[in-house]
């Protein structure tokens, strides 16, 4: 991806089994994506 290029929707389902959707998200204001690699995990 470049500087100013739309980022692909993420379709994903919440810890409440309800299903999100970042395109959703948007339309709502602005949206922070992170991502916590080996989060929640042993290693």
């Amino acid at each position: 991806m470049k500087i100013g290029d739309e980022a692909p929707a993420i379709h994903l389902t919440d810890t409440s089994g309800q299903k999100f959707s970042s395109r959703d998200k948007v339309s709502e204001g602005p949206l922070v994506v992170a991502f916590y690699p080996l989060a929640f995990t042993s290693g």
